[in-house]
C-alpha cells in the first residue's frame, strides 16, 4: 500500500512525451449506454457524442493550464505540468487541496482539477506517534505524554524531501496521530492518510471531527490488528494557520497548522509479533459538576462489573453534563483508554433511558433530573441504560 515518488518519478517521465498519464480503470456501466457499435444513445440522436469540459487550474486556482472535452461517462486524462522552481505532487479536486483527484472516475458533468505545486524546504522538525490504545508504543505514549524513542519517527536522508518512517505493532482501537511534541503542535491525523484500504477492506477508521481540516486533525483509529510501516512526508513551505480560529494565538499556533500537502502512507506488514498481555477496560464517569471536568479514577467514579456488564451508581444534579471514559491495563500498566460512552450508546427505542438524559454538545449526556442514576453497559453492543432510583 506504500506508495513510493520514486518509481512514480521514473514512470512519469517517460510518458511525458505524449504529455499524458493514462489510468487503465475508468468510467462506470452506468454513466453512459452504448449500442453494439459502441456509439452512445446521445450520439445516435445528435450525430456526436456528448462532451463534458475538464479545465485543468493552477494551485491558485484562477490560471487556466489547459481545458479538454472529455466524452461524458470517460475519464479526464492525466498530465504532468512544469513549473520553473517548483514540484508537481497531483491533482486536487478542490481549490484547497484538500483531497487528490480520482481520475478513475467517470466524468458526468463539467469538472475542475486543480495542480498541486510545492517547494523544497528542509524540515527540521521531529515528528513522532502519539496516541492511545493497547498496543505496547501507544500504551506508553499516554495520549502523547511520553514520547520517546519508541515512539519517535525516523528522518530519511535526503536533500530532496522530507519523509519520515515508523514501524510498529497496533491493536485494533488503537487511536493515534503524528505530530512534533506532546502538546500534538503540527499535527497529522486522519485527513493526510492517503488511503484506508487494502484489497477491499478499511484498515482504518476515522475518530473525530468532520469537515475538512476537522478530518485532517481526527485521530486515525486501526481496525485491523497487526505491525505497520507509517510513511509521513512534509512540504514545510506550504503549511499554513488557521489563523481566523477563534481560539488561535501566536503562542498556540502550532496547534492551528495544517498543511494541503503532507501526505501519510502505510505498509501492513502482517500479523503483529509483539501481542502484549491480557487486556482489562474499566469505565468512568466524567462531569461537568459531578467531577469538574476532571479525570477522578476512584471507586465513587467507576463501573463494577459482573460477568462482563458494568454498573455504576452515582448521584446527579440536574443539568450536570458528563460521559464516561475508559482506563486500559496491560500486565502493570494503567493508561486512559480510546473508548468513550456517550449519549449515541443508548439505543434509540430506549424510551426509559432517553427520558433521564438529554443531548450535549459533543455527544455528552445531561441529567434531566436531579437524583441517583443507575448505568448499565454492555461493552460487547456498546450499548448504554439509564435508569434513576
Amino acid at each position: 500500500m506504500r506508495r513510493r515518488n520514486d518509481g512514480a518519478a521514473v514512470a512519469m517521465t517517460a510518458m511525458l512525451v505524449s504529455g499524458m498519464l493514462l489510468l487503465s480503470a475508468c468510467g462506470s456501466a452506468d454513466a453512459v449506454k452504448t449500442d453494439a457499435t459502441g456509439a452512445t444513445e446521445e450520439m445516435a440522436q445528435t450525430g456526436q457524442a456528448a462532451a463534458c469540459v475538464v479545465t485543468y487550474y493552477d494551485s491558485d486556482g484562477k490560471t487556466v493550464l489547459q481545458t479538454e472535452e472529455v466524452e461524458k461517462g470517460a475519464c479526464a486524462k492525466e498530465y504532468t505540468p512544469e513549473k520553473d522552481g517548483s514540484i508537481f505532487v497531483g491533482w486536487f479536486a478542490t481549490p484547497q487541496m484538500s483531497h487528490k483527484f480520482d481520475f478513475s472516475q467517470a466524468v458526468t458533468e463539467d469538472t475542475s482539477v486543480f495542480a498541486g505545486f510545492v517547494t523544497y524546504v528542509e524540515d527540521t522538525r521531529e515528528f513522532a506517534i502519539v496516541g492511545s490504545g493497547t498496543s505496547p508504543v501507544l500504551l506508553e505514549s499516554n495520549w502523547g505524554a511520553v514520547i520517546g524513542d519508541a515512539q519517535k519517527m525516523t528522518k530519511e536522508e535526503s536533500d530532496s524531501e522530507n519523509v519520515y518512517t515508523i514501524t510498529l505493532d497496533l491493536s485494533e482501537g488503537d487511536q493515534f496521530q503524528f505530530a512534533m511534541d506532546s502538546s500534538w503542535g503540527d499535527q497529522r491525523g486522519y485527513g493526510y492518510l492517503d488511503t484506508i484500504e487494502l484489497d477491499g477492506m478499511d484498515y482504518f477508521e476515522n475518530s473525530g471531527s468532520l469537515g475538512d481540516t476537522g478530518v485532517k486533525r481526527s485521530n486515525i483509529k486501526c481496525a485491523v490488528a497487526g505491525n505497520y510501516t507509517f510513511t509521513l512526508t512534509t512540504y514545510p513551505g506550504e503549511d499554513t494557520y488557521e489563523t481566523d480560529n477563534a481560539n488561535y494565538t501566536e503562542e498556540n499556533r502550532e496547534a492551528f497548522n495544517i498543511n494541503p500537502y503532507d501526505t501519510i502512507t502505510w505498509t501492513y506488514n502482517g500479523a503483529s509479533e509483539n501481542v502484549g498481555g491480557d487486556v482489562q477496560t474499566d469505565y468512568y464517569i466524567k462531569g461537568a459538576i459531578v467531577t469538574g471536568w476532571e479525570d477522578v479514577y476512584s471507586d465513587e467514579t467507576k463501573f463494577t462489573e459482573q460477568d462482563g456488564t458494568y454498573t455504576l451508581k452515582i448521584d446527579l444534579t440536574e443539568g450536570d453534563e458528563f460521559m464516561f471514559t475508559s482506563m486500559v491495563t496491560v500486565g502493570d500498566t494503567s493508561n486512559a483508554g480510546t473508548e468513550y460512552i456517550r449519549y449515541t450508546n443508548i439505543g434509540g427505542g430506549d424510551d426509559t433511558s432517553l427520558s433521564h438524559v438529554t443531548e450535549g454538545g459533543g455527544e455528552n449526556l445531561i441529567a434531566a433530573e436531579s437524583g441517583t442514576y443507575v448505568f448499565t453497559y454492555d461493552p460487547t453492543e456498546q450499548v448504554l441504560t439509564v435508569d434513576v432510583e
